[in-house]
């Protein structure tokens, strides 16, 4: 029998929960604060654990971190209850390395529902034979249903971590654009690197186990998968093909960060802005190879358009936003782009290429 620990304040909620698992043959052991919660996961080594967040004294995200310190709680399925549902505590508690979230008032099929999905994650997890290997690693991200890894979906200018944050996750993006950022004493903003669909986020941090020394903020809405860093720290220990793939995503990154940084400080401006426009082109909106480019008017495809606002291509660029208007307005006065709003349309893809070498 499975035994779910139950921490809430309130009797008459914890009582009903208490009430429900127990008809579906849960063992239950409850708790009516933060602190007797962690004491008894500590004590009983709970199968589950169903907690609230706002409480006295300890709060449900406190109780989560205190346990995810301790390796014999580490790993036990984690579920917040709570009334707030705004994007930013789902943010707080996924970073945390919660696995699900339940809204106050609770459906008592919707309770069932997640303790059962959340107990069967944890059984194929524990099944040696199951681990997986790089391919069924890579495969099991792309799954709409049956991924054992947290999918959360952001808007735009939400944010996966800023600098300073304590990394918790590794993000891997399914959907959806992600730019870098790094910020100076006087407030000067520049993009370091940007990451689309199939792209590892988080990446550096997690392993050297220091606060993040840049931050992530969604450019487009994005589906992304959290991986909780002691989950890959054990892919990564468990599976050498795991560990040799993420090394070389690790040494590509370096790689590229330093010619961009290379770039941004040697190059004049206007090449650097048609740098940033061929980054950007390449990155989230190139075609197959065998597709010939040719202007705007022939064939549709061949020259899409890039949403991304007057501010993000001066951070990129490295540059005044006034500066990398006046370059832009040159390019589409020499017919190589085309500027409408935010919206930028590479006219002459060979030109522009010619032009940043």
């Amino acid at each position: 029998m499975k035994t779910i620990l139950v921490i809430e304040d309130k009797k008459e909620v914890r009582e009903n929960i208490t009430e429900i698992l127990k008809l579906a043959q849960y063992r239950v052991v409850q708790a009516s604060d933060g602190r007797q919660g962690v004491a008894l996961a500590r004590s009983v080594g709970p199968d589950l654990i169903l907690c609230d967040i706002m409480m006295p004294e300890l709060d449900g995200y406190g109780v989560l971190h205190i346990l995810a310190k301790d390796p014999n709680t580490a790993r036990t399925p984690f579920i917040f209850l709570t009334a707030k549902v705004a994007p930013e505590h789902l943010r707080n508690g996924m970073n945390l390395g919660a696995d699900d979230y339940l809204t106050k008032p609770i459906d008592n099929i919707d309770l069932l529902a997640a303790v059962e999905l959340r107990l069967k994650k944890v059984e194929q997890m524990n099944q040696p034979v199951e681990q997986p290997g790089l391919a069924d690693f890579l495969n099991a991200l792309h799954q709409v249903d049956g991924c054992p890894y947290s999918t959360l979906r952001y808007s735009k200018k939400q944010i996966l971590y800023a600098e300073g944050d304590t990394p918790a996750n590794l993000y891997y993006i399914r959907s959806g654009q992600v730019k870098h950022v790094k910020t100076d004493a006087s407030a000067n903003v520049v993009i370091t690197a940007l990451s689309g669909a199939g792209d590892f986020v988080g990446l550096p941090g997690l392993l050297s186990d220091v606060p993040c020394t840049e931050s992530a903020e969604v450019l487009h809405n994005a589906e992304i998968c959290l991986i909780p860093q002691a989950e890959l720290l054990t892919l990564l220990t468990s599976h050498a093909d795991i560990g040799a793939y993420f090394m070389r995503l690790l040494a590509s990154d370096v790689r590229q960060r330093d010619e961009r940084l290379l770039k941004l400080a040697y190059q004049p401006v206007r090449k650097r802005v048609v740098e940033a426009l061929l980054l950007v082109y390449r990155k989230f909106y190139s075609l197959p190879d065998d597709l010939v480019i040719t202007p705007l008017g022939q064939d549709v495809r061949s020259a899409p358009f890039m949403t991304l606002s007057r501010e993000n291509w001066a951070q990129l660029v490295g540059a005044s936003m006034e500066t990398v208007i006046r370059v832009l307005s040159d390019l589409r006065a020499e017919g190589m782009i085309k500027l409408s709003g935010s919206q930028i349309t590479l006219l002459d893809i060979d030109r522009l290429t010619r032009l940043k070498h």
